[in-house]
């Protein structure tokens, strides 16, 4: 019993430690946020940029050659959406108060009518309940917030050159270090540029569709619409319907009704036919993440890194997902944050 006693005081010393430790390097990432997220954002334009850069090398373009390349293109990229980006959220965020004033007052009357249905009690504060007029500070906030990232695109764009140059030399590191974790490295990779590559094009696809289908019908700002339908997608189950309420919002507020139910219609039916019928086939079931998990990290992220890192939250995620599956040690703890459709693969 003595024996016991001791080890499971160690263990729950061991417990303590360990759970101390994060709650340390949490606040440490959180109050250094402004250091972290140009090099989260580096990772992530790396991971999708590595597809294309290793499939440059593969044709047998010289290393040098290929990664020039990739940072034109991604120069180019960055600067047409800076741009773009920059003026229509500029023009936007000028406008919201105007956007605000409408939808309050398109708020007051259905409630008015509401009470006239007798659906509703008169002296129900509703608006001290659900203010949909703020939903519009928040959409202008996340594109601030972005913006504000694309003024580091230098910075980002540095360390970008160096992680695709580190790529080569990393597996011969690896292999000096640890011949046998080579293997489990590579399927690591694999999965990582599978995701990260899938989810891009399909989340193109879906912000090009977005953007070309609310010009059609007349929405303002449909190519800021676009990306915010865009960067979205990276979140699975909720991000599009995030992406879909202030451009229905805006559609309602400038077309009528008619228009914002033809724009939800607009997102339901891309967002069905890409995000269920199309990227599943490509990426693969089990790569999917529990949509508790995906609002869980939503809210962490957010918390520690702010807009920008609810926009990261579920790549960081799913990178560890992928992490977790491919190491024997950790595969039950992937398996407990993947989805449903994960499970029928296993069963």
């Amino acid at each position: 019993m003595g024996k016991e006693n001791e080890l499971l005081s160690i263990s729950g010393i061991k417990f303590w430690v360990i759970a101390a430790s994060i709650v340390v390097v949490v606040m440490g990432i959180r109050e250094a946020s402004v250091l972290v997220l140009p090099l989260l954002l580096a990772i992530f334009v790396s991971a999708i940029c590595l597809s294309p850069f290793l499939w440059l090398k593969k044709k047998g373009i010289p290393q040098v050659l290929a990664l020039l390349i990739i940072i034109l293109g991604i120069a180019v990229i960055t600067f047409v959406l800076g741009a773009l980006l920059g003026t229509s959220a500029s023009e936007f965020s000028n406008k919201i108060p105007f956007y605000e004033q409408r939808l309050s007052q398109y708020w007051s009357d259905t409630f008015l009518w509401l009470v006239q249905m007798g659906w509703v009690d008169a002296n129900f504060e509703i608006k001290e309940k659900f203010d949909p007029s703020s939903i519009m500070s928040i959409a202008g906030g996340v594109f601030t917030g972005f913006s504000n990232m694309l003024s580091n695109s230098v910075l980002i764009l540095i360390m970008v050159i160096f992680m695709l140059l580190e790529v080569s030399t990393f597996t011969k590191k690896m292999k000096i270090i640890n011949p046998v974790s080579i293997a489990r490295m590579d399927k690591i990779v694999l999965n990582l540029n599978k995701y990260f590559g899938t989810k891009t094009l399909t989340s193109f696809s879906t912000g090009i569709t977005i953007a070309i289908a609310l010009a059609i019908v007349g929405v303002d700002f449909p190519l800021m619409w676009g990306m915010l339908a865009f960067l979205l997608n990276f979140i699975p189950n909720i991000g599009s319907i995030i992406a879909a309420i202030p451009a229905v919002l805006l559609a309602l507020i400038q077309l009528g009704p008619s228009s914002a139910l033809v724009t939800a219609i607009i997102y339901v039916v891309v967002n069905g036919i890409i995000g269920n019928v199309i990227e599943p086939k490509v990426m693969g079931k089990n790569l999917g993440l529990s949509p508790l998990i995906v609002f869980v990290s939503l809210i962490f992220w957010g918390w520690v890194l702010g807009t920008v890192g609810m926009l990261l939250a579920t790549p960081l995620t799913m990178t560890i997902k992928i992490v977790l599956d491919s190491l024997d040690n950790t595969r039950n703890i992937g398996i407990m944050i993947g989805d449903e459709s994960s499970l029928k693969e296993l069963m």
